[in-house]
């Protein structure tokens, strides 16, 4: 057993429920390096071919797509429409969902299988060249298994190539955090569920940008961590990481949550197909957050 390997699970062992990304963080290694430990043990590397993963995700039926960034973690069930290509860029767009690939940011790819008590959990796991997860996509219940099991086929990696190994992160230079204003996020998702507001909400990291269309229903704290819990759909925001938000105007103002390191943690705004009336409800409401 390597070193790494037996640190992890010494980790979990003493942290039950540790999410991987939490035991890279406080190993100090990528997630991708702690799934290596794992391989021929539910976990396969894969060719980084976009081209055939792309071409394949409308063929898988209903899956869960999830993003994350260091505050918040995106999950949306979602039958994938053929792509767009377009400067660089692959864009999905459908019902109540849009997800934009930049693909030359995937580096690695993995299969991974855990253990589950309602069934294994099978996914595809995309990385930048540093080994940090930028995008997983879950073959659950209403997905193609067939149609997954052709697509890990034509993904296989070559039993003659070497693993390519994990870059050090690029140094950059760093961003300042926009000086935000404290946030009553939970009222502000309260008020646009109360008046059924269509909402965009978008988190994105550097390589992948998705959003979910649509009223939100149920919300729910948890500690540190604010959470929308609707069919088909999930969003987990961990509150500690941000420096607060603010406001951009426009026609269609937006809420922009921003951590505390930069960057942009999540994005909330009026959807196109909300009516007159709830336009100028959900501007209200945004004006309470610039004027508190």
């Amino acid at each position: 057993m390597s070193e790494l390997k037996q640190r992890w699970q010494s980790l979990r062992e003493s942290q039950s429920g540790l999410r991987i990304r939490d035991a890279a963080a406080q190993l100090g290694v990528s997630e991708a390096a702690l799934l290596e430990t794992r391989i021929d043990e539910g976990v396969k590397r894969l060719a980084v071919r976009i081209d055939a993963l792309c071409a394949a995700l409308p063929h898988l039926d209903t899956v869960m797509s999830l993003i994350r960034n260091e505050s918040a973690v995106h999950e949306k069930d979602v039958a994938f429409p053929v792509g767009v290509d377009s400067d660089g860029e692959i864009r999905f767009s459908g019902t109540g969902f849009d997800l934009t690939l930049i693909p030359s940011t995937i580096a690695h790819a993995f299969y991974v299988e855990d253990a589950n008590p309602k069934g294994p959990l099978r996914s595809i796991q995309l990385f930048d060249a540093a080994g940090n997860a930028l995008w997983k996509i879950y073959a659950r219940d209403k997905a193609d298994h067939a149609a997954f099991e052709r697509l890990l086929a034509d993904l296989a990696w070559p039993e003659d190539v070497q693993p390519i190994s994990f870059s050090r992160p690029a140094a950059m230079a760093a961003e300042a955090a926009p000086a935000g204003t404290p946030v009553d996020l939970q009222a502000v998702l309260e008020a646009a569920a109360a008046e059924a507001i269509p909402v965009r909400l978008e988190v994105a990291n550097h390589g992948v940008r998705q959003s979910h269309c649509g009223p939100l229903v149920r919300i729910v704290r948890m500690g540190p961590w604010l959470n929308v819990l609707d069919p088909g759909f999930d969003w987990h925001l961990n509150e500690k990481p941000l420096s607060g938000g603010s406001v951009e105007p426009g026609d269609r103002p937006s809420l922009v949550l921003h951590l505390a390191s930069g960057g942009e943690a999540a994005r909330l705004r009026a959807d196109d197909g909300a009516t007159a009336v709830q336009q100028a409800v959900w501007r209200g409401i945004l004006e309470k957050v610039a004027t508190s």
